[in-house]
């Protein structure tokens, strides 16, 4: 388990004040179909819902159950590293609580911008997807990602893909690692839902490349 990730301090103290506020997580995103008809009837944009992650931080227990789920369901080789890692963070008073993160899925992602194969591209939800079958392993995207996700395997690039090439159809179901999760320590839907279902209290996990996470903090 490790012990940095590459977030700011202010954005977790920030996410830990954010915690003080209702969590409404029970009802953390509406179903795809719901998202669907709502932005149909006003207006769809180039890129449809942007969809990303929210993870909070007062329920997640770093048991890793997260992570073993997203390897078994998503068929990862031995020599593929971990989509999905659990660190922890240690607040001054001494408490520790635990993160559960994997691709930032950004606005903007510059491993994409880097890529001299074009191994790399954004879906319509905004799920950043790499095709193995481009990638020539130079490793441009890892230098360029601030967030070190890329990790490589013996193909190729690898990196979460929100479960899609393991069958999970964005909108309608969510991922296996937020199924996984017996404490409800993370969400998937559209950011938006995501964070109004918070009352506005969660927080963007970090700055660089406008990131599809936010964090809700410690309650």
């Amino acid at each position: 388990m490790g012990e940095s990730v590459n977030i700011t301090r202010r954005t977790m103290l920030a996410a830990s004040a954010a915690g003080a506020c209702a969590l409404a997580l029970g009802a953390a995103a509406v179903s795809g179909k719901e998202a669907a008809a709502s932005e149909a009837s006003s207006g769809s944009n180039a890129e449809g819902v942007r969809y990303g992650f929210l993870t909070a931080l007062s329920r997640c227990s770093g048991c890793g159950r997260c992570v073993e789920a997203c390897r078994e369901e998503s068929g990862l080789s031995d020599d593929t590293p971990d989509r999905r890692r659990v660190s922890f963070f240690k607040r001054s008073r001494g408490r520790t609580f635990f993160i559960s993160t994997s691709c930032m899925h950004c606005a903007d992602p510059s491993c994409m911008k880097v890529c001299p194969a074009g191994a790399i591209s954004k879906d319509e939800n905004g799920v950043v997807k790499v095709n193995p079958d481009l990638c020539i392993g130079c490793k441009y995207c890892f230098q360029a990602c601030p967030y070190e996700v890329p990790k490589y395997n013996s193909v190729s690039m690898d990196k979460c893909d929100c479960c899609q090439k393991a069958g999970v159809k964005i909108g309608e179901e969510d991922p296996y690692c937020v199924r996984a999760c017996k404490f409800g320590a993370l969400k998937f839907g559209p950011l938006d839902e995501l964070l109004e279902a918070t009352n506005g209290s969660a927080v963007p996990i970090a700055e660089p490349n406008d990131p599809s996470c936010l964090v809700l903090g410690m309650e």
